[in-house]
């Protein structure tokens, strides 16, 4: 019994270190699209008003929801070409496994992403407004390295999971500081 024990909790500390590999790759890859992002000669927009710059953000979200739709097209393939046809058979489950998961994690993903992104947009100056599709195009990115990862071997979705969210994180959290700094009200 020590020794089975004993195996579990080895291949659990592999598991933690792999997830840990994983996350640390997500950040060094968000880390290098935001530097590189940061330096690039972006156009300028013109998006004056607070209204201009939350129906901008609005209509690159609409480009976010790209991720859900796949997930509900991989469910609905796998469902029609397997015994998951009927989703209330049990036989059937195992087919749609993995595609529900990366379904259900992105739309929780879109729902920090996107109030994290309209918020955002109402701190925004209209120079820094490009932030929005920069943002928006690495959540496309890093759903799909997410779902590949998950198809490879489950513990690979960490890169894609990482780099999901953590930029929601820091913009809400970047939010909340201006809301402390500024108040409810933005600055501009």
């Amino acid at each position: 019994m020590a020794n089975e024990s004993e195996k579990e909790q080895k291949k659990q500390q592999e598991s933690q270190r792999t997830v840990r590999f994983y996350r640390n790759s997500g950040l060094i890859l968000i880390s290098c699209y935001i530097a590189a992002a940061a330096y690039f000669p972006f156009p300028k927009l013109h998006l004056p008003t607070l209204l201009d710059r939350v129906v901008f953000t609005l209509r690159w979200l609409m480009v976010s929801l790209l991720a859900i739709y796949a997930g509900i097209k991989a469910v609905a393939r796998m469902r029609f070409r397997t015994a998951a046809i009927n989703p209330l058979d049990p036989k059937g489950k195992h087919f749609t496994e993995i595609p529900e998961r990366y379904l259900q994690n992105t739309v929780e993903q879109f729902l920090l992403h996107s109030f994290s992104l309209l918020a955002l947009s109402t701190y925004l100056s209209e120079e820094k407004m490009h932030w929005i599709p920069v943002l928006v195009v690495l959540f496309i990115i890093a759903r799909a390295v997410f779902l590949v990862g998950y198809l490879t071997e489950p513990l690979n979705r960490g890169v894609g999971f990482a780099m999901t969210y953590f930029p929601a994180i820091a913009v809400s959290v970047y939010c909340l500081y201006c809301m402390c700094v500024y108040g409810v009200q933005a600055p501009h």
